[in-house]
This record gives structure tokens, sequence and C-alpha cells, in this order.
């Protein structure tokens, strides 16, 4: 193990001897600022010591898309004074960007103008001066700003006002204030409305598009992100239980009939999981074959929802699957609704996996029906390729009463002072 006074320790140590090979913290940082631009290392030199060239305060009517930039050069002398050209942001994508061919200087200046961003919200964090957050209603941020999701891909140009944007309204936790908020209230999850207000608009829109994608008019519904499928289709199956027995959530199963859920034997092991966490039990879902494409067959399921019937069991949920783990089927989505609407019952769709499918012109059609399900899960981070976890549970009903079981959660267009702190992104 490494211990002060030798390797890396030594390197930034603060009782070092005081010569170039062996500053103090600040200036072993400046040093490794220096492999950047220029530009960048004076700016992190003058963010910790004070001096040199500072940020460039941004005023409260600046042109946050300003369209002139000046690229970092690609010469080996650092820093620079070689004449640089204007790129104009306005024209370019982030396919101008590396891996793009010559697109070096692109990228640099980019990254440059972004590090930029990052550091005049830093200094502004440590101004007394700066309030602890610019609050603006949700319905006044987006009017005030356009944050749908456009089917062409925005430009550096837009992506740096966002970035501006975003920070402009985010929490400055740099500020003395702030601390004592924040330590106020620590039990809550960071992404409240306050703290990260465009964030939380941002889900609210893709949520929206998402439910859009589907096929349910203007997006309406609603809608929640989760730490996977498996809560998802749990959540779901919570909401299902609910929308049939409001009572449980008072007074429990006890209070219920025996109650049986529906899904294809080659489905995800999740929707067992998730009736072995409700209390329903795993001997309450009720598998159903499947044809030799991995497909659910429709008669079979008719049948033995009659069957349970019989028995005096309560059907309450459908789970189908738009892309099974194994063979990769697509339940019959239009058969399995009819039969939802015949009985009456819930009907989820288990799209995971395949929900990537709706942005294909050429291969949706395997999702007909989907938009007749009352809930969908979409996990963006399969077949879209998103790089972290993430999961979308979409419920059809505009209404958000099923989701509070979930959380304390508002539409995004109706948050006021008094529930804010209670709508929180599902952790």
């Amino acid at each position: 193990m490494a211990t002060p006074g030798s390797g890396f320790w030594s390197f930034g140590s603060e009782e070092g001897s005081g010569d170039a090979e062996n500053p103090g913290t600040a200036k072993a940082w400046c040093q490794a600022a220096q492999k950047f631009t220029g530009g960048i290392g004076t700016k992190l030199c003058a963010l910790l010591y004070g001096d040199g060239e500072k940020p460039m305060e941004t005023g409260a009517k600046e042109d946050l898309g300003s369209a002139e930039k000046t690229p970092a050069c690609t010469c080996n002398n650092k820093p620079c004074s070689c004449q640089k050209a204007d790129i104009n942001y306005a024209f370019l994508h982030s396919t101008d960007l590396l891996p793009a061919c010559n697109g070096e200087i692109t990228t640099l200046s980019f990254l440059q103008d972004v590090m930029d961003i990052l550091l005049q919200y830093v200094v502004k964090s440590f101004d007394r001066s700066t309030k602890v957050i610019d609050f603006h209603y949700p319905n006044e941020l987006l009017q005030e700003y356009n944050w749908e999701l456009a089917d062409q891909p925005q430009t550096l140009e837009e992506i740096l006002l966002n970035c501006r944007t975003t920070l402009k309204y985010a929490i400055k936790t740099g500020n003395r204030h702030a601390e004592i908020l924040l330590s106020g209230i620590a039990y809550y999850p960071v992404f409240t409305y306050e703290i990260a207000p465009v964030f939380v608009l941002l889900e609210y829109v893709t949520l929206r598009k998402m439910r859009e994608m589907i096929g349910w008019p203007g997006g309406c519904g609603d809608g929640i992100f989760s730490p996977g499928g498996a809560i998802s289709n749990m959540y779901a199956m919570l909401i299902a239980r609910f929308k049939m027995f409001p009572e449980v959530k008072e007074k429990g199963m006890a209070a219920i009939p025996r109650l049986v859920a529906f899904t294809s034997e080659h489905s995800h092991f999740s929707v067992k999981k998730g009736a072995a966490a409700l209390g329903i039990g795993t001997d309450s879902v009720i598998l159903i074959r499947c044809d030799e494409r991995g497909k659910i067959i429709p008669s079979d399921l008719e049948r033995r929802i009659i069957e349970a019937k019989q028995k005096g069991f309560v059907p309450f949920l459908v789970s189908a699957t738009a892309g099974t783990t194994v063979y990769g089927a697509f339940d019959p989505l239009l058969a399995i609704a009819d039969i939802c609407k015949k009985y009456k019952i819930w009907m989820h769709v288990d799209a995971a996996w395949g929900g990537g499918l709706l942005m294909s012109r050429k291969h949706k059609w395997k999702l007909n029906g989907v938009e007749r399900a009352n809930s969908v899960t979409w996990n963006p981070h399969k077949m879209m390729g998103v790089p972290l976890q993430c999961s979308a549970l979409l419920v059809r009903e505009e209404s958000c009463s099923e989701l509070h079981l979930l959380e304390e959660k508002c539409s995004a267009t109706q948050i006021t002072p008094s529930c804010t702190n209670r709508c929180r992104r599902s952790q």
C-alpha cells in the first residue's frame, strides 16, 4: 500500500520540499491540467489560485448560443499562441467530432467550451452572492425552452446552450446556504425538481415521447424510470392489483380474493419474482403454452383464464412478452388484447428487450397491438444501446393515481411548492 512521502502521495503532498518536482496539491493539479489545452489549464490554475486568467462570467442576457467559436490548435506548445480559426457550431453535429475524420480540432474546441461552461458554474457556485437556486415552475421552463425530442439531431451549438441552461437552473451546491439546506433534506433522493429541474423535465419529456411511440395519442398516460426491467414488471403488477382492489393498500392481501396472473412459459423470471415480492405467490402465476416459435398460444391463454375463474380465482394481469429472453419471440399482442378486454384483465407488455423496435420502420410491426396495453416495460439500455442501465414503466392512463403507490408523484406540469418535495425519481 502506498504511503505518504512516496509515489503519487509525494507528488501531491502539501508538505513537499517546495521544488518544481515536488509541488503542493494545487500545483500538482495545475501541472496535470496543462496536459489539456492551454486555455483549460490556465482557467483551472485561476480557479485554484485566484490569479491569472479568470473564467469569463456569463451575464444574464448573454447570447448563450454564440455561433463563432475559437478552437484549440493541434500544436505541442502548451500554452500556445497560435492563430486559431473560427468554427461555426451551428452547422456541426456530434458526428463531426472524433472519431470522425479530421475531427481533432473541432473536438478539442468543443470540449474546451464544455469545460469553460463547467468552470463558470463552479466559480458561481462558490460566489456567496449567488442564489442557491434560480427557481422556476415547470410550466415556465417548458414554455421558455424547447425540450421536445426532435426527429433531427441537435447541433453542437444547441448542445452547448442546453449545457448552460441545465447548470443555470441547477442548485449551487458550493453555496454555504445550500449546504445547510441539503443537510436537512439528505434523506431525499437528489433528483427532486428543486435540485435538478432540467433533468426532471427531460425525464418528463422523454417518457411522454416513449408513450407517443407506443401509440397512445399525444403521449398521454404516465410513466416512471426504474432501476431495471424486473422492477418495472413488478410495478406493473402492483398497479394492476391496486386498480382492481384499491383497498389492498391499507388492508393487505388478506382483504382480497386469491389473485392469479398469466404469462408465457418463455417469459422472463421477473414475473414470478414480482409475484413473490408482492405477496401474491409464485404459484399464482400461471404459465401459458407457446408454439414452436416461442409465441404464446392465445387459445390456451383463454382456456386457462376460464379454468381459473371456475376455481374461484380472480385473474388480474396478463403479461405478454415482446422479445423473449431465449427465442426473441414476440407474443401476438392483438389477440391477447382481445382476450384481456373480454375478461376485463390488465394487459401488460414486457418489451424490455423488444421495445426498441418501435423506432424501426422495418420491424415495428412486430409490436402491433402494444398500443392496446395498459402498461409497457421498455429498457432503452438494451436494443437502443443507452450506455447505462435504464428501464421505463409506461402506463396508458392519464392520471397518476396508480403511480402514487410507487412515489408521491405529481405530473411535471402540475408541480407546486407543496408537492415538489414529494416528487422524486424512484431509486
